[in-house]
């Protein structure tokens, strides 16, 4: 079980997600170790910002919420402790 999660911790150094809010008007890649790699906001946001305060907030909890279901899937639905290489626990469990 170790090798499996060493072996996915270092999968997820290469591996990205992109969640979305504001009905796909914001969107965040988050990478495989919970970083924010970009934000994408639609220009027809930029006058709303409790909008675009909504949509971000939306779109991590979507990315992260696939970057879970991606570990989930890697690992056969085991739930691990940890991820080695990840900073902090990924919230499974």
């Amino acid at each position: 079980m170790v090798k499996r999660m060493q072996n996915l911790a270092q999968e997820l150094e290469t591996t990205t997600v992109v969640g979305e809010g504001a009905e796909g008007k914001v969107r965040i890649t988050l990478t495989g170790h919970q970083v924010v790699k970009s934000v994408e906001i639609a220009p027809e946001l930029l006058q709303t910002p409790g909008k675009i305060e909504e949509g971000v907030a939306q779109a991590f909890h979507d990315a992260r919420e696939k970057l879970q279901n991606l570990i989930m899937e890697r690992l056969g639905g085991e739930i691990p402790p940890f991820i080695p290489g990840l900073s902090t626990n990924i919230g499974l469990g």
